[in-house]
């Protein structure tokens, strides 16, 4: 590491000098202080080491939100590996694609993914660890946490090179895993703290897992910047409106249905929530507004991607409702047609970035990795505008990765669609994002049956279900007798007049 880089390990080191007795982290009533954290991390990177993992070498993280998840994922950063993390939520043939593109050498999994570990160990060459197994004969991570507490003799890798693959949605079949370096987190990091405030980022409740993009990078914008971050396993409305009140909690990111059942939670428990300052993500205005109305907290929001490290634009809601703000102080942000110019200002083009937070790549992609970043941007794929005032309004998804975005989950169309074009009694199909009061959006799939076949629409569901993760299914199918086409193929424009209000 040269003169001019910093690693996210140095500077849990400082924090452990400067304030050893702050409460870093928080999980199920483990709390561990900054003090705690270098000696923690060391063992693991110890425990790495001894396992024989190298630098560059790719590590699955197959768990929920906890403490350790993090830990490992700094002991990566000290050491130079790659944190590959897995979704949870998704199936094992999709977490099997992930294993079989970025190649990790070693799976570190929660017991309760037993059964995934067991279907994917073969593909491991070092095999599999769990964090707390039951059974004694199971390999555990504790022999990590054993291990020696002292400074191994290794240089600190470069925090430009990759640490961390978050996979994204597979648009063609083929999830694509988007390499992050320390460095973009911490310009994503730096980013938060310019436009939200230390103060406000100050105590974490952390209810997505660092799968999720925004998950990671809040969770290290408060680590790095001496707060609490208090990690629930599992979303739960009472328990998170409790924790924010016991524990003084500023802020959490969120995805519907998350703020609304958060809100109830706490009209039912008849709380203000006092110490809670700024909620950001994506929401409707319904419950932004609620937000602001019963509590002194705002809602903030902005334009992102995990290529992009989380958000590149930001905007105070309900200042500028429906915008999706302006770009950071780190971020240049403009607008392209397909012929690769600058479009006017109220005209949509493709979003296209420029900034440290923009990510080294997908994952053993090279050709995808240069059409993303072709003409010294990175053209995210989505469709936007600019207003008079400077502010970026989302539109849509690029047809080429026409996107339903359900409960913070990306589904990508084309997936389901092939799902469902394997079933026998299917002939043609159109998946689309329909508004959802709940979920922001869900997933509908208008199907043409083989001639003289049925099918109900749990069938349908059932079988998407029994391919892909749970979230993917359809909420609602339509079957009809005939599909608009365009140029021979199915015309999506159409269904989505026909079937997406």
């Amino acid at each position: 590491m040269n003169i001019r880089e910093i690693g996210f390990f140095e500077r849990l080191e400082e924090l452990a000098r400067s304030q050893p007795e702050t409460t870093a982290l928080v999980c199920e009533g483990k709390q561990l202080k900054y003090s705690e954290l270098p000696e923690i991390i060391r063992r693991l990177l110890n425990g790495m080491l001894e396992e024989g993992i190298e630098k560059g070498e790719r590590v699955g993280l197959l768990m929920d939100n906890c403490n350790e998840y993090l830990l490992l994922i700094a002991a990566g950063f000290r050491l130079g590996s790659i944190s590959v993390c897995i979704n949870t939520r998704t199936g094992i043939d999709e977490m099997k694609k992930v294993v079989e593109q970025t190649t990790p050498s070693l799976l570190i999994y929660e017991e309760k993914y037993q059964e995934e570990a067991e279907q994917l160990k073969e593909s491991f060459s070092r095999g599999t660890i769990c964090l707390n197994p039951s059974n004694p004969e199971t390999p555990s991570l504790s022999k990590w946490f054993d291990a020696s507490s002292s400074e191994p003799e290794i240089p600190n890798p470069s925090a430009n090179e990759g640490a961390i693959i978050i996979p994204t949605a597979a648009v063609g079949g083929i999830p694509k895993g988007a390499l992050l370096s320390q460095n973009n987190l911490l310009a994503s990091v730096t980013a938060h703290l310019i436009h939200f405030g230390e103060e406000s980022m100050s105590g974490l409740l952390s209810l997505l897992p660092p799968y999720h993009v925004m998950g990671l990078c809040s969770s290290w914008t408060t680590l790095l910047s001496g707060g609490k971050v208090y990690l629930q396993k599992q979303f739960d409305a009472d328990e998170a409106v409790k924790i924010v009140d016991l524990e003084k909690l500023t802020y959490f990111g969120s995805f519907p249905p998350i703020l609304e059942r958060f809100l109830d939670a706490a009209k039912t428990l008849n709380t203000k929530l006092d110490s809670l300052k700024l909620v950001y993500g994506l929401e409707g205005p319904q419950n932004i507004e609620r937000l602001e109305n019963e509590t002194s907290a705002r809602f903030w929001t902005g334009f992102g991607q995990a290529e992009t490290s989380e958000f590149i634009t930001y905007c105070r809601a309900s200042d500028h409702p429906g915008s999706a703000g302006i770009p950071s102080l780190l971020n240049r942000v403009e607008l392209f047609d397909d012929a690769g110019n600058l479009v006017p200002t109220g005209s949509e083009g493709e979003i296209a970035v420029k900034g440290p937070n923009v990510f080294l790549g997908y994952w053993n992609m090279p050709e995808e990795t240069a059409y993303a970043h072709r003409n010294g941007w990175h053209h995210t794929g989505d469709i936007g505008r600019f207003g008079d005032d400077g502010r970026l309004y989302y539109v849509k998804r690029k047809a080429e990765k026409e996107l339903i975005k359900t409960g913070g989950e990306n589904v990508y169309p084309g997936e389901v669609e092939s799902v469902l074009l394997t079933h026998p009694n299917i002939i043609s199909c159109c998946v689309i994002g329909v508004p959802d009061p709940t979920w922001g959006e869900s997933v509908l799939a208008v199907c043409k049956l083989d001639q003289d076949k049925e099918l109900t629409q749990e069938e349908v569901r059932e079988y998407v279900g029994s391919k892909i993760a749970g979230f993917k299914k359809p909420r609602k199918v339509i079957f009809v007798e005939d599909m608009p086409i365009k140029n021979g193929e199915t015309d999506r424009e159409s269904v989505k007049e026909m079937y997406g209000s």
